[in-house]
């Protein structure tokens, strides 16, 4: 596995990490009760992010990094459908979509 490809990998874990804070974030907004465990949460896996991402730029650059971190949109909308009953129209499926081959593409060329 070359340096590249690891950097990559790591990328796309922070998207991840940053899509479930972000459900984490709303979870926050819509509790009763916790929102205080909700946005401790949510502020601890940015931290996390920040540090991996941080790591990660050591091994691809900003250039091609910040934009394959755009799957955080993608796992954004699919927990929240999921999780939090919201609706994802086509439209947004289409834009998903696109990202989704947007960062392949990026992570190929990488």
């Amino acid at each position: 596995m070359t340096a590249t490809t690891i950097g990559v990998l790591l990328v796309i874990l922070c998207g991840i990490i940053e899509g479930i804070a972000q459900v984490f974030f709303k979870r926050s907004a819509l509790a009763p009760d916790g929102k205080q465990l909700w946005i401790g949460a949510g502020v601890a896996l940015f931290i996390l992010q920040a540090l991996i991402y941080t790591g990660a730029l050591q091994f691809v650059e900003v250039s091609t990094a910040f934009p394959i971190g755009s799957i955080a949109f993608v796992v954004a909308a699919i927990l929240s459908e999921r999780f939090l009953k919201e609706r994802v129209t086509g439209t947004r499926w289409t834009g998903i979509v696109l990202i989704i081959v947007g960062v392949a593409l990026l992570a190929a060329h990488a």
